[in-house]
């Protein structure tokens, strides 16, 4: 092969080649930089928006957090009440129930303020780690969620100990996976 042609390339054109490339870099660099701080603007009217609209709460204050289906029973409450703890810097709550401390820090959009005093700083348990499934079980008159959800998959579907409803002896349930040829209905 002969590559001659390559070696005719003209410095003028290699030159006006790189500043066509400089410009072009120069405008993405300027795009770049506007994204970034109209983004930065954007994300300040978020948080000031938020925080006009969501109280900042204040220790001892009492919330109410509302329970995700999967988590809670048919006669459960879809909410549960917690004592504000502490408040760090960043705007997120240590929360405590009456049995325990819930584990994982809370924003303010997690949970609702309640306007009258309930609980009281004595009524709730400060020396144990709990999730909030397990408050939710703990304080629950029918036992908690008691659902057990698998995902199985495969040709083996729910015929073994993987399934996590085979394991706990349970049938599947519509919670589970959406296949019409699942062997533990």
């Amino acid at each position: 092969m002969n590559f001659s042609h390559v070696d005719q390339i003209d410095d003028v054109g290699t030159v006006e080649n790189v500043a066509l490339l400089e410009a072009k870099q120069a405008q993405i660099n300027f795009h770049r930089e506007q994204s970034r701080k109209f983004q930065m603007e954007q994300a300040e009217r978020m948080v000031k928006r938020s925080r006009i609209e969501l109280a900042p709460g204040q220790k001892g204050d009492n919330v109410a957090i509302p329970i995700p289906l999967v988590d809670r029973g048919c006669g459960d409450p879809r909410n549960i009440l917690a004592v504000i703890l502490d408040r760090s810097e960043n705007d997120n709550y240590t929360l405590a129930t009456k049995h325990g401390i819930l584990k994982g820090a809370y924003s303010r959009n997690e949970f609702k303020l309640c306007p009258e005093k309930l609980l009281l700083m004595s009524d709730v348990n400060c020396t144990t780690f709990v999730s909030l499934r397990e408050a939710v079980v703990f304080g629950s008159r029918c036992g908690g969620q008691g659902y057990i959800k698998c995902s199985c998959s495969g040709s083996k579907k729910c015929q073994t100990n993987r399934c996590k409803c085979f394991k706990a002896k349970l049938k599947c349930n519509s919670r589970c996976h959406q296949s019409l040829n699942c062997k533990n209905k």
